[in-house]
């Protein structure tokens, strides 16, 4: 390529060199008329060379800055100057943008190798397009075109003007001037060296080349903000007016992508690469800026008319067609660009925009700053439908339904409260509907007024499945689809519009928010529900709003709790007030393990895995229970009269020794009401273990059981998802619940990993007769509401966290649930109905041996991802690690902090002054521990990416390997096939190309491997 190009060969001129590498013109110094930039820019981009010369006259010649002075005026134009120059993006740091573009350039070369090229470094990026589809048409006009001038030549005089421009003629075939090559010989040594309508400046029989080029000037925060865009080729088949409407339709995928921060080259490249689309665009015949601006010199008066009225009276085609030949050769002048100006607007009067123009600028509401006329249009619009929607049939009966909860009676004390202070706390059990209610009541009062007062909602949710679970479900109650006052957004997925008000988003998306947006501008309200779960992300998103409730005194904050601990947080936020909504009014009834054993009549059988081991069942009296004793002769006694003798002998025991280490004897003084064979029940059962058995048993109970509770659906919660597997294939091999026969049941797992599809069934209503059970983590504890849960089975477990920071350990453990966790599974039961709960623990350990509230998770789990996220905040940036964390709610053990801090400063991510470094930055961007972050990044650095992502995949979930407990020297064996230089993790990216590789899943067993995580394995590695 010889002309005109970034970096191009031979015709660039002489002199200093601008930004992209072109010769600076010295055409203004010495007298050239037409610089050799003008045929690059109508040959290439499709501007029409008076305007060329214009833009290079006001940039002082310098090739990139004039381009990209005419591509502004183009798109500013078409889309609007507040669409291509947003304002409010200074608050987005520079280097967050530089390191996206980063790492895009490096995504496009892996996928386009040598097409991809970046021409400038962080400024101008050109991609060769692969589009036979014109380069084909493209051969067969340049062999005609080239056999016509071998058979006779052309003079330039014959040849049309406007054909030579490369802009179209108006004419037509009715154009009395040829539309060919003028003949080189007989062009004459004067003539200009014209080789093509087109192709000014370079050979008519060169190969096409197309590309796609992407600029960054100066301050551009892409992907934040659309980058300019253009579409050039060499080939002469292809219109001006066609190139340039390529142009700006790139431009308006570039900003619709911008609105929501997302990569778009790889999607620009794809439409340029679409044959039907791009046939379409090509195929457009006028652009106002393939098209010369009209010249009339106008000076001295008498001169301005003759001239006019000469124009007007001479009407013939051969005189028009020299005029406007003439004026690309003619200076611009400042009437002509003014008269030009006034004609474009007078035909831009009444503008004709396609539906999708419209639907565009709609949706062009910046994530940093909205545009206010959008905004107070879409407002009012809300108001209006928000009046005729109060008149519809079925959003009145929705409303019916909302004033029967608990919630609607606060409805006026909530409003009246958050009129006067700026932070409420809300305490409700479950089943009050402040979930769903609360954010209702703020936003149908806001839209009962002015539009310039509408209330702009966040409500954040601590897991995904619930902020869509509590969105759908407001946006039934409000007779809307979801995603139009009401919407939703997780990681990788949200449901929302321009018209959204109430938002519902998980915790992390939030903080991902106020990296960008520190201020969050233009958002009225944020509620914080669930702040009892004390998750990592909810104690430091209160840290964070606690500093911005001072610099936006207009911000209201609202935090709910589903248990009594509203105080904690009340005096957190500088003693603000706090209201508690009652729950539902159905009774619940509460069981625990004594009870279920004796309404099922469960007996631990001998040999179960269930039992206690020996020296559990050693007493604190030295007794012990064991198979292999004698029988007591006291075991043939009566209920009443054991009891009576229990009671003689011992009278007492500690409240602090747990029932796990009593005796059959100091059982019996514990539950003095309970009956004998229950106790004994308790006293050979390992109370640590969640007996399985029993759960069965309860099941069998409920569904074919005698009893007077109403048919429902029933609620198991189990610790983590092995357990839940566990329990599924227990039931599937009994026949009340495998339905071989008759369908009398119907199992669901949930849990976490679970697509939201597959969470989504859960919620589904079975036939009459049918008893739908749900085996399910701690995700349904709160927020997620099955409206027809009649039966909660509470394992009394759950999956923690645990950190050891004196051994930088982190585990993922077993352990009871709080008080405040027991209740809260209660609650799930008796939503539509009386319902019932059995606990799997007694009610001694309820009353005295489970905390009162979970330990809160920032005190439990590693704090290296905490602080990198601290260190983007701009709020926190300059300020200690330690001044941070001291201000949380509950802050960590300082020992943890300092062993964090240890661990980013030997990664490289920290300095020594608690400043973050480019990996660090990089490091905080990505969702996983920060030493698998760094395996991910070098892996792009030193292109290993693939296998780098799936060993880090292999590491942020458990080993696919498993030792069958009888034949662990087998699979050591097996294990051992898969080792590579010693390396655990090369033996585990062995292991995945093994598995990669099977066809039948049937032969996985014999490697030892564990085959019931392949399928989330394989998905995680997709993920990552």
């Amino acid at each position: 390529r010889t002309g005109g190009r970034d970096g191009g060969r031979g015709r660039g001129g002489r002199g200093g060199r601008d930004r992209d590498g072109h010769g600076r013109s010295d055409w203004k110094s010495s007298g050239k008329t037409l610089p050799i930039h003008l045929y690059a820019w109508n040959g290439l981009y499709g501007f029409d060379r008076e305007r060329s010369k214009l833009a290079l006259e006001s940039s002082g010649g310098e090739f990139g800055a004039s381009l990209e002075q005419l591509l502004h005026q183009v798109f500013s134009e078409r889309y609007d100057q507040k669409a291509v120059s947003p304002d409010g993006l200074e608050g987005v740091p520079m280097d967050e943008c530089l390191s996206q573009r980063q790492e895009e350039a490096l995504a496009l070369a892996a996928i386009y190798g040598e097409r991809f090229s970046e021409r400038i470094a962080n400024a101008v990026w050109t991609v060769s397009l692969d589009v036979p589809f014109l380069s084909d048409n493209s051969g067969k006009n340049g062999a005609e075109v080239g056999s016509r001038n071998g058979r006779g030549g052309v003079n330039i005089r014959d040849v049309c003007r406007f054909y030579l421009k490369g802009q179209g003629c108006r004419f037509g075939d009715k154009c009395r001037f040829k539309h060919q090559l003028p003949s080189k010989g007989r062009s004459g040594a004067d003539s200009p060296d014209l080789k093509g309508p087109s192709q000014s400046g370079f050979s008519s029989y060169s190969p096409p080349k197309y590309e796609l080029e992407i600029r960054f000037p100066k301050g551009n925060r892409y992907p934040f903000q659309a980058p300019i865009v253009a579409f050039s080729t060499n080939d002469e088949s292809v219109g001006a007016a066609g190139r340039l409407s390529v142009t700006e339709r790139l431009f308006g995928e570039a900003l619709a992508a911008a609105k929501s921060s997302e990569p778009v080259v790889y999607t620009l490249i794809t439409l340029c690469e679409d044959e039907a689309t791009m046939k379409e665009l090509l195929g457009i015949s006028h652009h106002k800026y393939s098209t010369p601006p009209s010249v009339v010199v106008a000076p001295p008066p008498s001169l301005a008319v003759t001239k006019s009225k000469n124009v007007r009276s001479n009407a013939i085609e051969e005189i028009k067609n020299v005029i406007y030949s003439l004026l690309i050769y003619l200076k611009g002048t400042g009437e002509a660009e003014e008269l030009e100006e006034r004609e474009e607007d007078e035909e831009d009067e009444v503008p004709v925009e396609s539906e999708s123009y419209v639907n565009l600028r709609k949706k062009m509401v910046n994530k940093h700053n909205l545009k206010i006329g959008n905004l107070l249009q879409e407002n009012g619009k809300l108001c209006q439908e928000f009046l005729k929607k109060k008149l519809s049939r079925r959003f009145r009966s929705m409303l019916e339904q909302r004033k029967n909860l608990p919630a609607w009676q606060e409805r006026e004390n909530i409003l009246d409260l958050l009129e006067d202070c700026q932070v409420l706390v809300v305490s409700g059990m479950t089943g009050c509907g402040k979930t769903t209610q609360i954010p209702q009541f703020i936003l149908d009062a806001s839209l009962s007024g002015p539009a310039n007062q509408v209330a702009n909602i966040i409500c954040t949710q601590p897991r995904r499945i619930s902020a869509i679970s509590v969105a759908q479900r407001v946006a039934q109650e409000r007779a809307e689809r979801l995603g139009n006052s009401v919407g939703y957004q997780i990681r990788l997925e949200s449901v929302r519009s321009s018209a959204t008000r109430l938002l519902y988003c998980t915790t992390g998306v939030l903080l991902r928010r106020l990296e960008g947006e520190a201020d969050l501008k233009g958002v009225t309200h944020v509620i914080v529900d669930e702040v009892h779960e004390r998750t990592e992300e909810s104690d430091f998103l209160l840290l964070v709003l606690k500093d911005l409730i001072v610099q936006r005194p207009d911000l209201k904050i609202i935090l709910m709790s589903a248990t009594l601990n509203a105080n904690l947080f009340s005096e957190y936020f500088y003693n603000c007030p706090s209201i508690h909504i009652p729950g539902r009014t159905f009774p619940v009834d509460q069981f625990f393990l004594e009870d279920a054993i004796a309404k099922t009549g469960y007996v631990i059988e001998d040999g179960s895995p269930y039992m206690r081991s020996g020296k559990q069942n050693l007493s604190s009296t030295g007794g012990r229970i064991s198979k292999g004793e004698p029988r007591d002769m006291v075991d043939d006694l009566g209920d009443d009269v054991w009891n009576f003798m229990s009671f003689c002998k011992k009278d007492f025991v500690k409240d602090s020794i747990p029932d796990q280490q009593l005796s059959f004897q100091d059982l019996t003084v514990r539950y003095k009401d309970t009956k004998k064979s229950v106790l004994k029940t308790i006293a050979a059962m390992d109370l640590d273990k969640i007996n399985m058995d029993l759960v069965e048993g309860i099941l069998e109970w409920i569904v074919d059981g005698k009893h007077s509770y109403p048919p429902g659906a029933v609620l198991v919660f189990l610790p983590g998802l092995a357990e839940i597997k566990m329990l599924y294939e227990q039931l599937q091999s009994n026949r009340m619940f495998n339905n071989r026969g008759a369908t009398r049941c119907v199992v669901y797992p949930l849990h976490s990993t679970l697509s939201n599809e597959e969470q989504q069934a859960v919620f589904s209503r079975p036939p009459d007769g049918v008893t739908k059970i749900i085996i399910s983590t701690n995700i349904a504890e709160t927020s997620v509401t099955i409206d027809d849960v009649v039966y909660v089975i509470d394992s009394g477990k759950m999956k923690e966290k645990r950190y050891d920071a004196s051994k930088s350990m982190e585990s993922l453990e077993d352990s009871w649930v709080s008080r405040a966790n027991a209740l809260q599974r209660k609650g799930r039961a008796g939503r539509v109905a009386s319902g019932v709960c059995f606990h799997l623990f007694t009610s001694h350990c309820f009353q005295h041996q489970l905390a009162e509230q979970q330990l809160p998770e920032i005190q439990r789990v590693p704090l290296e991802q905490l602080c990198l996220r601290i260190k983007v905040l701009d709020v926190f940036a300059k300020q200690t690690l330690e001044s941070v964390f001291s201000r949380l709610i509950e802050p960590p053990a300082m020992e943890s902090l300092d062993a964090a801090k240890q661990r980013l400063q030997d990664l490289g991510a920290l300095t020594a002054d608690e400043m973050l470094t480019p990996l660090g930055y990089h490091l905080a961007c990505l969702p996983v521990d920060v030493r698998i972050g760094k395996l991910m990044l070098f892996g792009a650095i030193f292109r290993c990416l693939d296998p780098a992502l799936t060993i880090a995949a292999s590491l942020a979930f458990k080993s696919p390997f498993v030792s069958p407990w009888d034949k662990r020297e087998e699979a050591n064996e097996k294990k051992l096939a898969f080792a590579l230089a010693n390396s655990d993790h090369l033996a585990l990216l062995q292991a995945y190309k093994v598995l990669t590789e099977f066809i039948d899943l049937d032969l996985l067993p014999r490697q030892y491997l564990f085959v019931t995580k392949l399928p989330y394995f394989f998905n995680l590695v997709c993920f990552f």
